[in-house]
């Protein structure tokens, strides 16, 4: 998009070098508007050079950005902060969007989001320098047109009688301080909310989704339990929990894999890694696998570690329950040489032939050619009868084989499918690629 913008901007300047000024002052608003949007600041700023009607068109610019580049322009914060000020005091229109990034905590943004809210803002966007969470004021809540909000390094405690953003799409959230139910109140006053991330926010002991029209969802973090308590429009979910150990739950123990998966019916691509499996698994696995699992179409699981074998079990509960999976991405997670365990659990699952009926991709990631990985491989080819493709890759200072050993040694799986392409692809530190080779096996 931006670089269509910039074409536009370029085309235009091109005619009016050959056909004079008004050729840019008779051009409709909203191309102005594109034109004034994709300058930078100081390039906005010169357009009132062209004629007498353009000294003032860069005060209604409607898309506000002081983004790295605009600070790359001053050598201390107070200068930037100053043309901040002067950029605000001329303005004349409404300001659709607004993004403020890389700025230190300050009275000055205070003023500014005043300002703001009597501009109809639609995009907000806060990027505090880490290390100075900013308290958000008041006046944000008062930006009732607000469609996309993203947050990063605040304190976000809203006023009593908060009734919500009414007309909120995409929240975006990044180390945001907040009582776990100032979220849910959040999610729940904003009806039309679709987008929704949240990483390194507060630790949670239970987050609940509960969103009617939520169509995406992105959440690293730490809590004890998460529940998709009611999101029927729920298309993609990412779920990643931070650190190597669980937050503990001290409740009494029920499976956590039918709260989780409680009511999102439409759910079609599913992200998660090896500690969100370790949370799935707790309370053991249940005997039908939850209605959610139905539609998914592409699965990743990112950090799986073979030498939990409950881990692995977890993984393989998981991909089995989904009977209309087509596209699988697995990451291991480096482990060592402990094998027997998790052979010992995947070799009976070698004879699943056609558990996985529409899988045709299959994408490994860190795979070293252990005997457990190579156990798994072993496990996945067994059970997809129309498999198309496999891709293998891993940086070369990790592989344990060489790629010719682990193609030979493939060659001897069993396969439900007939036509199998595989790709090897070692990697250097640097991630060029060293070398790669490609085999059908029929």
């Amino acid at each position: 998009m931006r670089f269509q913008q910039n074409e536009i901007y370029l085309k235009t300047m091109r005619n009016a070098s050959t056909s004079g000024v008004d050729t840019i002052s008779n051009l409709p608003c909203n191309v102005l508007d594109v034109i004034l949007g994709c300058l930078p600041w100081k390039d906005a700023v010169k357009t009132s050079i062209l004629s007498k009607d353009w000294r003032y068109k860069w005060v209604t610019r409607q898309e506000l950005d002081f983004n790295d580049e605009f600070y790359k322009s001053f050598k201390q914060d107070e200068e930037a902060k100053r043309i901040i000020y002067q950029v605000l005091l001329v303005h004349k229109g409404p300001i659709l969007k607004f993004r403020l990034r890389n700025f230190t905590s300050c009275p000055d943004i205070d003023h500014w989001m005043h300002f703001l809210s009597k501009k109809n803002v639609q995009e907000f966007t806060l990027i505090v320098r880490i290390g100075n969470k900013y308290h958000s004021p008041h006046h944000l809540f008062t930006f009732q047109q607000l469609r996309y909000l993203e947050l990063q390094d605040c304190l976000f405690h809203p006023p009593l009688g908060f009734k919500g953003f009414e007309k909120l799409i995409k929240l975006d959230l990044m180390h945001v301080t907040f009582d776990s139910s100032i979220l849910t109140n959040l999610i729940s006053k904003s009806p039309l909310l679709e987008w929704l991330r949240l990483r390194s926010i507060t630790n949670f002991d239970i987050l609940e989704i509960n969103a009617a029209n939520l169509k995406f969802l992105e959440f690293i973090g730490k809590t004890k339990s998460i529940s998709f308590k009611n999101a029927p429009m729920l298309e993609k979910v990412t779920v990643g929990f931070l650190g190597r150990r669980l937050l503990t739950d001290t409740s009494p123990v029920c499976s956590n894999f039918p709260k989780f998966f409680h009511y999102m019916p439409s759910l079609l691509e599913l992200d998660i890694c090896g500690t969100t499996l370790e949370y799935l698994i707790k309370g053991g696995l249940p005997e039908n696998p939850p209605t959610a699992l139905n539609n998914i179409r592409t699965l990743t699981i990112s950090s799986m570690s073979l030498r939990d074998t409950e881990v692995v079990s977890s993984a393989v509960y998981l991909i089995t329950s989904c009977p209309k999976l087509q596209d699988l991405t697995i990451e291991f997670y480096p482990v060592g040489d402990i094998v027997e365990p998790a052979v010992q659990l995947l070799r009976p699952r070698s004879s699943s032939y056609g558990a996985m009926k529409l899988l045709q991709k299959v994408q490994v990631n860190m795979f070293t050619g252990l005997e457990m990985e190579m156990e798994f491989m072993k496990f996945i080819l067994a059970s997809a009868p129309v498999l198309e493709e496999v891709s293998i890759w891993n940086f070369t200072r990790f592989l344990f084989r060489s790629c010719k050993q682990m193609i030979d040694e493939m060659k001897e799986f069993r396969r439900a499918s007939a036509n199998v392409e595989f790709t090897f692809e070692e990697i250097d530190m640097e991630g060029r690629y060293e070398h790669e080779e490609v085999m059908e096996v029929a």
